[in-house]
């Protein structure tokens, strides 16, 4: 009888445990993701390789990236010419990607935050669950 109750209690506590560092991890989370909703654009792990924060960092990215590292100059030809893109189609383009990727960070870090928040909950009643019983096994013995 006695090693069924140490085994009731040691699984108790493994529970009780693997709560509380399930509380811990989710809070991490929670607070990654209000970070994140408080400042899309330079939220980690969500980046395209260009800088959405400024309209001139953009630009600056756009052009570093079509010019590559060394450029070579060319005589202009009707192909060239039609290949640059105007500032205002520019701005444009910056305005997409820049609601785009608000809107992906926000999806994102709302699904965490809820995961995460559910997360706790759930781990907050198997841990009172098991707590209370394991003082009602110690009660009894």
């Amino acid at each position: 009888m006695a090693g069924s109750n140490r085994i009731a209690q040691a699984y108790g506590y493994a529970v009780c445990f693997i709560a509380v560092v399930t509380i811990l991890i989710s809070t991490s989370a929670i607070v990654k993701s209000l970070f994140d909703l408080s400042d899309p654009l330079r939220a980690e792990g969500y980046g395209r390789g260009v800088s959405l924060t400024s309209y001139s960092a953009y630009k600056r990215d756009q052009l570093q990236r079509n010019t590559g590292p060394a450029p070579v100059r060319a005589p202009p030809t009707t192909d060239s010419a039609s290949a640059r893109i105007s500032d205002s189609e520019l701005r444009q383009m910056f305005e997409d990607e820049r609601m785009d990727q608000i809107g992906a960070v926000r999806f994102r870090s709302m699904k965490t935050l809820v995961s995460s928040i559910l997360m706790i909950a759930v781990a907050i009643v198997l841990f009172l669950i098991h707590w209370r019983w394991l003082r009602r096994e110690d009660l009894k013995a």
